[in-house]
């Protein structure tokens, strides 16, 4: 955050730093510090014992003057920002080595004492810890492919007492290495985008307890009790409003109802909470976009007879370089597309667009589909050309391949329209040639129906019928390689790094090789036993650790490598569905090492030993009996 220039006041007492240290700090990077909240305030920072009380805090509501915590207080404090993360991402790259290694060992060899020493390493120097991917307790309400390709993220709404769930996921061996309990859950049904990553894959933006916007690290073992950031500014609203995650995971863009003619405001996401409402604020506050258009954008809108007024409340992205906001919205009836330039928060271009429209991932293009595809320069918002004439399209998916962006238009097919089903692919806003794919049922064709290979030489089309077709893109003919199965259910296709395709359903995720069809992760979710929990149905510290692997059973796993299992199933069979993890983001097959399957809580407080929950789970057993 920056504080050159601002007007700030302090309230309470910050543990650790006295308030004269904390006001000589901040003047030293440009900031005055005043006693007292006035017209000239730009933010208050309070600690967190005095968060609801004092006439300060009453004004500085009064006049929605941004309100930070102690912990922002720190992070703009802090002598330096270390990251001590590359490092240990460069030993990770080792060790993700090393099983590649072994994998390939494995297919030549067999298991190998090799395996099961590296396994003991991985366990013992590397704190590696046993993870099962069955914590979703409801149907995934959202996900998000993280930049990279490397990482899944899914999200529940609702199902224990924790509200809902986030689950991490590597692409590459289709297992879970991190989750957490988000309060009041992720985002709503039928709400898109309530995931966002940073665009270093690191950062991930929630919107989740109904009206707040948070950024968590995904790396951290503890990812929903330790919030990097967070902003209450929706002024209580019932639903997620539209929002952006900016590109350095460090600013969000939030629809929060501003009044004038442009709606929404950028507000800073480092570190802490932000309260804050736009109710009150002065117009020229310098997180509000500007209120007012363009003088000509302005008369062009009242010459077209469309209201002076911009709502992003359809999709809103940021460039890849952080300096634009690309957004789309309705006015009186009408879609909009425009563009605003952050740094002055004015409006650079607005159009008329179809309903259906996207920005390519180079930011250069906007395709809208109006009786045909048209394209629009993205910076200018001038057209590109004539129209192309193809009707019928009823989703848009944009790849890039090198330095070009490819587009592919979906046609479902429709009797009334006489449109024929297939997959349209252009480069850049040049047609390129046309998929005969397999039809589906008509209305049934969403973006994610297709997949873009991240090479942008070929690309997946998920049918209706529970079957991906892979198609190669790469010469003057498009050629059907391949087609693989997915469950029945499927309604999303995502293309990894790795070259491994995501298949998707609220309550199923499968891992394929694009190349095979191989599944190198297949989970069911939702499972609801009716037997008994090993660990009981009261101990709520313990819930997580149950899971339902099928409908017959429920287990239960502690992460220093004991699994309960009263059905008696082998070590052999828990490899499809456990994982030993490192620093929540990378998987270490359980095959290779051992792990100590017991039938009940007793016999897994005896293998557990001195652990934490060793002493619990022999006490448990006792009060049972």
């Amino acid at each position: 955050m920056d504080v050159r220039g601002k007007t700030i006041v302090l309230v309470g007492r910050f543990d650790g730093l006295r308030q004269d240290e904390a006001q000589r700090r901040l003047e030293e990077l440009g900031a005055r510090v005043t006693g007292s909240v006035t017209s000239r305030t730009d933010l208050v920072f309070v600690d967190s014992l005095h968060y609801n009380e004092g006439r300060k805090l009453q004004e500085a509501r009064r006049r929605s003057i941004p309100i930070f915590d102690d912990q922002a207080l720190r992070d703009v404090l802090a002598d330096e920002d270390v990251d001590h993360d590359g490092a240990r991402a460069g030993a990770l790259s080792d060790l993700a080595d090393l099983r590649a290694r072994l994998l390939k060992l494995e297919r030549e060899q067999g298991i190998t004492e090799d395996h099961r020493a590296a396994t003991r390493e991985v366990r013992e120097k590397e704190g590696a810890l046993l993870r099962h991917p069955h914590s979703h307790q409801a149907e995934i309400n959202d996900y998000a492919l993280s930049p990279c390709g490397r990482y899944l993220a899914t999200g529940t709404l609702t199902g224990d007492g924790y509200g809902g769930t986030l689950q991490i996921w590597e692409v590459l061996t289709g297992r879970c290495v991190n989750v957490t309990g988000i309060e009041g859950g992720v985002g709503r049904p039928g709400y898109e985008r309530s995931i966002q990553w940073s665009a270093d894959s690191r950062r991930i933006g929630l919107a989740y307890n109904t009206d707040r916007i948070g950024v968590f690290d995904r790396f951290s073992p503890f990812l929903g009790s330790v919030t990097l950031a967070e902003c209450l500014i929706t002024d209580g609203a019932t639903r997620p409003v539209a929002w952006a995650l900016a590109p350095d995971g460090r600013r969000v863009f939030v629809n929060s109802g501003t009044p004038g003619e442009v709606g929404g405001c950028i507000v800073p996401l480092d570190c802490g909470e932000l309260h804050w409402t736009t109710r009150d604020a002065p117009p020229a506050h310098p997180y509000l976009l500007a209120g007012r258009l363009r003088e000509d954008l302005r008369t062009a809108q009242r010459d077209a007879h469309r209201e002076v007024t911009l709502r992003a409340d359809g999709w809103v992205r940021w460039s890849r370089d952080g300096t634009r906001l690309q957004a789309q919205g309705a006015s009186r009836g009408h879609a909009e597309a425009f563009v605003v330039d952050v740094s002055s928060g004015q409006v650079s271009w607005l159009a008329g667009v179809g309903a259906l429209a996207a920005w390519s991932p180079d930011d250069r293009l906007l395709v809208h589909v109006d009786e045909g595809l048209h394209f629009l320069d993205a910076v200018t918002g001038k057209p590109t050309g004539a129209g192309t004439g193809h009707s019928g399209v009823s989703a848009l998916q944009w790849g890039m391949r090198g330095e070009v962006p490819r587009l592919a238009a979906m046609v479902a097919g429709s009797n009334a329209s006489g449109a024929r089903p297939g997959v349209l692919i252009y480069d850049e806003d040049r047609f390129r040639y046309r998929l005969d794919v397999t039809p589906v049922e008509e209305g049934m064709v969403y973006a994610d129906s297709w997949a873009w290979a991240p090479s942008g030489d070929a690309g997946a089309w998920l049918t209706a019928d529970g079957r991906v077709e892979v198609w190669s893109l790469e010469g003057d003919e498009p050629q059907r390689l391949r087609t693989v199965e997915v469950p029945p259910e499927t309604g999303v296709l995502l293309w990894g790094a790795d070259d491994v395709l995501v298949a998707m359903s609220p309550t199923t995720l499968r891992f394929l090789r694009a190349g095979s069809g191989e599944t190198v992760g297949d989970f069911t979710f939702f499972h609801h036993p009716r037997v008994p929990k090993p660990l009981g149905d009261n101990y709520w510290f313990f819930e997580r650790k149950h899971f339902a692997p099928d409908d017959g059973t429920w287990c239960a796993v502690f992460e220093e490598g004991v699994v309960i299992a009263p059905d008696g199933r082998g070590r052999e069979s828990w490899d499809e569905v456990l994982a030993w993890t490192v620093d929540e983001r990378l998987a270490w097959p359980v095959r290779w090492g051992e792990l100590d399957v017991v039938p009940d809580a007793r016999s897994a407080g005896r293998a557990l030993g001195d652990a934490p929950d060793g002493q619990w789970l022999r006490d448990y057993w006792d009060s049972i009996r």
